[in-house]
């Protein structure tokens, strides 16, 4: 029989120590015992078995999916080694167990009969009892340190820790000069109003102003200390929201504080800039014709008045285009012009798209029908499922994990299910809603409300065009299918799949936007 033996220990010190080699000795006693023939030994260190996702577990995986490496066995030290959530443990042992690989455990009784399953899954359980009991304590000794006035984790720039790392934390965090000095000037300055963030950032770097990993102060990083409350002195409790005063020699007063929030708040307060214009509809629309980076528009003062351009904000462009914005606008309102579909063929489509939808909806008709009935099979699954429960069947873990399984195969159901037939008949109704405005694109365009323009616009052309070569942009569904043609008959196919789903939903943004 062939076999790998996989070892773990999750902290640096048991790495340092001898537990995975004596894990590694118990596993190669108990191979050489039952002729085990160990053919790689996969070893963890330092990675918590909270997470299925360890380096040397997905190794251990992959090693035995292929089938030249034919092994039949895992070996652990204990169950816990595996994995501390029952959860995980099954999960792993199902996907072994699916590459023709069971696990042994060399000093617990575990097996394929009965007692020894139930022993498995006895032991798991017990392995996430004990992890939850930590970080339940864990989470308790924190809270008990935040209400005592203490900051259980590393303190924020400015800050030092008073105890040697890896001690408890019995004395409140001390300043760790001459940084804390320099921030505590900096606080001072930005609550005067008459310093910019980009400003302060700037004053940190000529003073030598480091974050602890010595990289320079960032926007991002000034920010979330301009809002830390550390700083004035509170610790905040995340499991409660409760607020503690701490026992740190604070930065800055309540009150300093509370003049920077200030601050902040009225300058957070800015005018929003005016991305709609009305005079520029084509911006970040249509494109250079050299970099075909999007255009941006602006005014240009002249002697008696000011005149519009659209122009390349490129900066690497040689060329930048600058033109007037009535050329531009005269190139698109031509090219919609050449487009614009006549009644013949809107009706032909219109047709077309009227006999695909009623195929559509026998075939959607069917398919609810089945999705129903699979939705009530699923349904009488759940009430069994809540029934094994009360009847003690099933431990509170089984039945999370099944309930949770079921749920998801309902709305993964509920996702996949055909719309309703209303909606199908609608999308019909809104071609005749449409047919008029399509007639006479130019006109639909200028009577269109600036902040509806740039979509109706994408829905013509997806990603703009390049100035001066619009007959070579790509069109969207909708405007290609009803694109003019010599003969509509010849290549006009109710559309499908896809397509279908695309064209119908341009339908009903078009339908939005000129009804």
């Amino acid at each position: 029989m062939k076999g790998v033996i996989y070892c773990r220990v999750s902290s640096k010190e048991q790495v340092q120590g001898t537990s995975l080699e004596s894990q590694e000795i118990a596993c190669r006693e108990y191979a050489t015992q039952h002729q085990i023939e160990i053919v790689r030994v996969f070893v963890e260190r330092g990675e918590s078995a909270k997470f299925a996702d360890r380096t040397q577990l997905l190794e251990l995986m992959e090693f035995g999916r292929n089938p030249q490496n034919a092994i039949e066995c895992v070996l652990v030290w204990k169950v816990d080694r595996l994995a501390r959530n029952v959860g995980d443990h099954f999960n792993i042992k199902a996907v072994l167990l699916k590459q023709g690989a069971r696990v042994m455990s060399v000093t617990e009784p575990i097996g394929a009969d009965p007692e020894g399953k139930l022993l498995e899954t006895i032991l798991a359980g017990f392995a996430q009892f004990d992890n939850d009991l930590r970080a339940a304590r864990t989470v308790q000794g924190m809270r008990r340190k935040i209400q005592e006035g203490l900051f259980p984790w590393k303190p924020p720039l400015g800050y030092g820790i008073a105890v040697q790392p890896g001690s408890k934390k019995t004395v409140a965090d001390e300043p760790d000069k001459p940084v804390f000095g320099q921030l505590q000037k900096a606080w001072e300055e930005y609550a005067t109003g008459a310093y910019t963030k980009a400003e302060i950032i700037r004053l940190l770097k000529a003073r030598g102003v480091r974050t602890k990993h010595g990289r320079p102060i960032t926007k991002q990083s000034l920010d979330n200390m301009l809002r830390d409350r550390y700083y004035a002195g509170i610790i905040r409790d995340p499991w409660s929201e409760t607020e503690h005063m701490g026992r740190h020699l604070p930065m800055v007063s309540q009150e300093v504080y509370a003049k920077i929030q200030a601050v902040i708040e009225t300058r957070q307060r800015t005018v929003r800039h005016e991305r709609v214009r009305p005079e520029f509809p084509l911006r970040s629309f249509a494109r250079c014709s050299h970099c075909e980076h999007y255009l941006t528009g602006s005014h240009s003062r002249g002697r008696s008045k000011y005149y519009s351009y659209y122009h390349c904000f490129n900066g690497s462009c040689s060329m930048r285009d600058n033109q007037g914005t009535e050329a531009l606008h005269d190139e698109f309102t031509a090219f919609l012009a050449s487009i614009t579909p006549d009644r013949r063929g809107i009706q032909e489509i219109a047709d077309a798209v009227a006999g695909a939808t009623k195929k559509r909806i026998e075939h959607d008709d069917q398919m609810r029908g089945k999705f129903h009935l699979e939705k009530r099979r699923l349904d009488q699954q759940q009430e069994r499922l809540i029934q094994m429960r009360m009847d003690s069947l099933l431990t509170n873990d089984e039945f999370l994990q099944q309930k949770a399984l079921l749920t998801s195969r309902i709305n993964d159901l509920k996702n996949r299910m055909p719309v309703d037939a209303d909606e199908e008949d609608d999308l019909v109704n809104k071609l005749d809603i449409i047919c008029k405005p399509l007639t006479q694109l130019p006109a639909t365009w200028e009577a269109t409300e600036p902040q509806l323009k740039l979509r109706f616009q994408r829905l013509i052309l997806p990603a703009g065009f390049v100035s001066g070569r619009i007959g070579t942009a790509q069109m969207g569904c909708l405007f290609s299918t009803f694109q003019r043609s010599g003969d509509y008959k010849s290549r006009l196919v109710p559309p499908t799949g896809q397509f279908w789903n695309q064209f119908t939903d341009d339908v009903r943004e078009l339908a939005t936007l000129v009804s």
